[in-house]
């Protein structure tokens, strides 16, 4: 037991401490509720406006960017809509992209309308704004660019019902005054009547993928076909590190 005789001086003894009751508060703290700012629903209205009338184009990416094509450079704006990048003038779009503005059209090219005949589909996809070309399949999406690539997406395509075009050959029959009229009408026209190399030899469904076979694309070639879609009339060759389409009757089977 510690007597207080035997404190040392300058020490303090707990019997010299004052016991502080807790005192209860005098009001119960009101809770506060936290009220989150509106999310701004289109972030990008303001640059739209903005820019509507002087841009080339105006993309909305599936990524959730927003680009915006100038007389010489894209203007890149991240999804939050701060500008981040400025980037090259026509820049590539994807199918999922959603163009939003258009004051200046881009035209398809010879090589693009001859890989698209060669490739003996019913319709495509031309874009207001956009080169490239769009193809449907199921499940999967087809794009021929201005370089006459032939390049494979998953994405399904965001379009307008009048950028939609037919490429048989659409036959129309009416009947005025009992004379029955018959228009046999091709959207897409040839563009080289005379191709440079034909084979009738191949029978649908005899080329096979890793076939070796003969072409021509820019004079003779020799590649392997690496897939085959469109119901077999459409093959994928691959060669000297290059990828396209063909129509099945414009490569030969090399034995």
């Amino acid at each position: 037991m510690i007597d207080k005789n035997d404190i040392i001086p300058g020490q303090v003894s707990i019997f010299d401490l004052e016991l502080v009751k807790p005192q209860e508060p005098k009001e119960k703290l009101k809770s506060v509720s936290i009220t989150k700012p509106k999310e701004n629903k289109n972030k990008f209205a303001e640059i739209i406006n903005l820019y509507s009338s002087a841009a080339a184009r105006i993309v909305k990416q599936v990524c959730g960017a927003l680009l915006v094509e100038l007389e010489d450079k894209t203007l890149y704006f991240n999804p939050d809509g701060v500008q981040e990048l400025e980037l090259k003038k026509d820049m590539e779009l994807m199918p999922a992209d959603e163009i939003l503005v258009v004051n200046q059209n881009r035209e398809l090219n010879s090589l693009q309308l001859k890989k698209l005949k060669d490739m003996h589909v019913n319709q495509y996809i031309k874009r207001k704004g956009d080169a490239n070309i769009i193809i449907t399949f199921p499940g999967k999406t087809i794009i021929i660019n201005q370089r006459g690539w032939v390049l494979e997406y998953q994405q399904k395509p965001r379009y307008h019902n009048d950028e939609l075009f037919i490429t048989e050959m659409a036959k129309k029959s009416t009947d005025l005054a009992n004379n029955v009229t018959e228009i046999d009408k091709n959207i897409t026209k040839s563009v080289n009547e005379d191709t440079e190399f034909k084979n009738d030899e191949n029978e649908l469904g005899d080329l096979q993928i890793g076939d070796k076979v003969e072409f021509n694309y820019d004079g003779p070639q020799v590649g392997n076909i690496t897939s085959i879609y469109n119901n077999g009339e459409t093959v994928n060759v691959v060669w000297n590190h290059k990828h396209t389409a063909f129509y099945y009757k414009c490569v030969k089977k090399i034995s």
